[in-house]
């Protein structure tokens, strides 16, 4: 089955200000609805962290025991290979991929030796110096001056609410 939406037409600059005005109170409504969440999901995260904090330093101690324990008896263990399968899993000692640290002068030594092929230097073209150019510079380089209109619609959610207050009084 489709479902079509009523569109609602607006005829005289009333209707529009009708429009508005019904667009505040539904964005006040969504607001009061995400913000509940927001505060549900904190609070569902905040007893996760407090009933799953005992298991989670029970898994910190026995991976510390089982790396002490491994590391203790490692040639026995890992004589033939680096890990040691077990029924519940398992053990063993993995390469972590090789890491460079730099220091803050590395690039000035670097450029020194004249290893510039150890120096990345990234292209890029500076558009904000390009709003300088006419037109034609820019045509002449394959770029172009685009601007675009869009619509938009800013709701003053306050004027709703005083004019309710003002009609309630």
């Amino acid at each position: 089955m489709r479902y079509k939406p009523e569109v609602q037409t607006i005829q005289t600059i009333d209707d529009a200000d009708k429009a508005l005005s019904e667009l505040c109170g539904l964005e006040g409504k969504l607001e009061e609805i995400d913000q509940k969440a927001e505060r549900e999901i904190a609070q569902i995260k905040e007893r996760a962290t407090a009933s799953g904090k005992p298991i989670r330093e029970r898994v910190k101690e026995l991976n510390a025991t089982l790396k002490a324990w491994a590391a203790f008896h490692k040639k026995d263990l890992f004589k033939e290979r680096k890990s040691l399968e077990r029924p519940f899993g398992t053990l063993g000692y993995r390469k972590s991929p090789v890491t460079i640290s730099i220091s803050k002068d590395t690039i000035s030594l670097l450029k020194q030796l004249g290893r510039l092929e150890c120096v990345r230097i990234k292209e890029e073209v500076d558009k904000e110096a390009l709003r300088d150019f006419t037109d034609e510079e820019l045509a002449a380089v394959g770029a172009s001056r685009k601007s675009k209109e869009e619509f938009y619609c800013q709701t003053k959610r306050e004027q709703v609410n005083q004019d309710l207050l003002t009609k309630t009084a």
